[in-house]
């Protein structure tokens, strides 16, 4: 399944790799895609929504 955020937390590649990182122990076969200029996190994955957007926000940031 496709699923689509918007981390407006993000600044820095630092930020890209911990949300990398924190979808990853959600989901290790995840394929993650992160353009940090609009803050944007495509994720193709077998988890739920929630599981995901539960994972980022454990890692300290937000999700709108």
């Amino acid at each position: 399944m496709k699923l689509e955020f918007k981390v407006p937390s993000m600044v820095c590649e630092g930020c890209v790799d911990t949300v990398k990182k924190a979808i990853a122990k959600t989901d290790s076969s995840a394929q993650v895609n992160i353009v940090l200029e609009t803050k944007a996190v495509t994720v193709e994955t077998g988890s739920s929504e929630q599981e995901i957007h539960g994972a980022i926000t454990a890692a300290g940031h937000t999700v709108a």
